[in-house]
């Protein structure tokens, strides 16, 4: 994997913690700038997946079946873990998590990646993060789709077929009707086209960014000159939550990001600072799935001894690195050998089975003897 793209997931991450941080944190004009801005993690993790998908099947065969067996083995067991977690919390705990009810038809629907209304207003998962991972098994199966072709129009038809959706989204009438069909028209899924684009435009980006060493520079500017004014291209209010009109806004200067980074390819990341955020890249999957348990534990403490806002504040700030340390820990610890186990289950599956040798009292050759 390239380097500069693990960084921008360890970036994605944390700028997604940065909108739960805000329990913890007392009110502030910083507070609730990180608060509004951390949504943009989002859509950098969706214009990284796009990336990966095409520039990875880029270099290797493989069928749409075997393709989607990787990404549930990839996804699946930690979600499928949170989401039993929630659920027990809820059942035990039910006070603690106040828009979330222990209806087991939920945790059906949450586990099988299909989205639903889970209160008013509101088309969450049991384990509310886990509505960007249905976009994410969504993509992953249209991607799939196209797996069969080679792998210039792989991306045109999947940029197609988003697109259509889209389209069909922002055209069709404000009561959408069926929630699903709402939920996967919206502009965020236009971020997966433009980390397909640019992956399949890798080399001739880097090769123009090589030939002219400030674009890179220039590209990653206005990406966060755009990131961080939202004033151009507001928000557009949606139907339900989550936020999800946020391709001007947020998905595009994600993008800008990312190309940035793929002609900064050739940049040395060295010394230990640089492997711990590699790392933090690395389990970005882990801490986006956990930082949520340690924000509400430690803002239930919080609340329960009456910290004051400087204290909220020092323990928002330890927060941040203990975050990330929960977060490479399950990684080490759970996420990999639960992704080598199955991969070694796989494998064994697909070995040819050698039967065992006949013994030589049976053999033909010795019963005519």
């Amino acid at each position: 994997m390239l380097p500069n793209i693990q960084l921008l997931r360890a970036v994605a991450v944390y700028m997604v913690v940065f909108v739960h941080l805000r329990q913890l944190l007392p009110d502030s004009h910083i507070a609730l700038v990180l608060h509004d801005k951390g949504y943009s993690g989002v859509d950098l993790f969706f214009v990284i997946s796009g990336f990966i998908m095409v520039y990875t099947t880029s270099r290797n065969r493989i069928s749409a079946g075997e393709f989607l067996l990787h990404r549930a083995r990839r996804i699946a067991p930690l979600y499928y873990l949170a989401t039993v977690l929630v659920f027990v919390i809820a059942v035990n705990f039910l006070f603690v998590l106040q828009n979330t009810s222990p209806d087991f038809y939920a945790l059906l629907k949450s586990l099988a990646f299909i989205p639903f209304e889970k209160s008013p207003g509101r088309i969450y998962p049991l384990y509310y993060l886990g509505w960007t991972l249905n976009y994410e098994m969504f993509f992953y199966l249209i991607f799939a789709l196209s797996l069969s072709i080679w792998y210039e129009m792989r991306v045109v038809l999947c940029t197609a077929m988003i697109s259509g959706l889209v389209l069909f989204g922002l055209f069709s009438s404000s009561d959408p009707g069926n929630v699903m069909l709402y939920f996967y028209s919206r502009p965020i899924m236009l971020d997966f086209c433009l980390g397909m684009i640019i992956a399949l435009l890798r080399d001739q980006i880097s090769a123009v960014m090589h030939r002219f060493f400030i674009l890179p520079w220039l590209s990653l500017s206005l990406g966060l000159t755009l990131l961080a004014s939202s004033s151009l291209w507001p928000i557009a209010p949606s139907l339900y939550a989550p936020p999800t009109n946020t391709f001007l806004t947020f998905g595009v200067p994600a993008a800008l990001i990312v190309v940035a980074a793929v002609g900064l390819d050739d940049v040395k990341t060295r010394g230990q600072p640089w492997r711990f955020f590699q790392e933090v890249g690395n389990a970005s999957y882990s801490i986006y799935l956990t930082h949520f348990f340690v924000v509400a534990v430690l803002t239930i403490l919080a609340n329960r001894i009456h910290l004051s806002s400087n204290l909220r504040t020092l323990l928002a700030l330890l927060t941040i690195p203990l975050i990330a340390f929960v977060g490479i820990a399950v990684y080490r610890f759970f996420e990999r050998p639960i992704m080598s186990m199955l991969a070694r289950g796989k494998r064994a599956e697909l070995r040819p089975k050698i039967p065992p040798p006949i013994p030589e009292s049976v053999r033909p050759e010795c019963r005519s003897n």
